[in-house]
């Protein structure tokens, strides 16, 4: 009987084959990823389970880095390769698993089609930090064999709330900044932050003054 790599690899041929006969439409808002990424083979590459590593060291990169949503993969590339980048995903996690099952590797398949569906709105580069995650045992995991329900959970109940949290941080870091960088002084009755905020809901109402005052010095 097939382990469950044969069997995805058999599965990753055929739709390689389908990836390599659609074509490409670039839209104005993605050309800046696209000009890294011209196939799905650029995609195995950039986003493989080999640089989980750099992604788990690098997290605020993996959340701000110019990359593209599974969304962006779904509409490029098609749905059966988005599957397919899961799997392989998924894959690493398991793919030592002596399992010989062929049910568990449709299971397998299974969940990336769910999956891939619900995580439209991430970056690959954030799902790539989960998965980094999940492999180093952040979430407790066992690899004894695949469980579908234990990925959803730890992504959809853990990872999630820690990436929500995470941004908040980076991004209240990066306005303290471009406070500090501005160095003006809030008036009374106001934090460096609320008065940034102010600043920022005046300008776009048309407040010409406070467009200057958000200038760079």
């Amino acid at each position: 009987m097939e382990t469950i790599g044969a069997i995805i690899q058999a599965n990753k041929k055929r739709m390689i084959t389908q990836c390599s006969n659609t074509s490409l439409t670039v839209s104005d808002s993605r050309k800046a990823w696209l000009t890294k990424i011209q196939s799905h083979s650029d995609v195995d590459r950039i986003y493989s389970p080999s640089n989980w590593g750099y992604v788990m060291n690098n997290t605020e990169k993996a959340y701000t880095a110019d990359c593209p949503t599974m969304y962006d993969i779904f509409d490029k590339f098609g749905e059966d390769y988005a599957e397919l980048w899961i799997m392989g995903q998924v894959l690493a996690l398991y793919g030592s698993s002596s399992n010989r099952e062929k049910g568990v590797a449709d299971g397998l398949k299974i969940f990336a089609q769910s999956f891939s569906s619900q995580v439209k709105a991430y970056k690959l580069s954030e799902l790539m930090l989960f998965f980094a995650r999940y492999k180093a045992g952040r979430y407790d995991n066992s690899f004894a064999s695949f469980d579908a329900r234990r990925i959803g959970n730890a992504f959809f109940k853990e990872f999630k709330p820690e990436r929500n949290y995470e941004l908040d941080t980076i991004n209240r870091k990066r306005v303290q900044d471009e406070i500090e960088n501005r160095r003006f002084i809030p008036p009374e009755g106001y934090s460096s932050l609320a008065w940034y905020n102010e600043l920022k809901r005046r300008a776009e109402s048309g407040d010409e003054e406070a467009k200057k005052m958000l200038m760079p010095p």
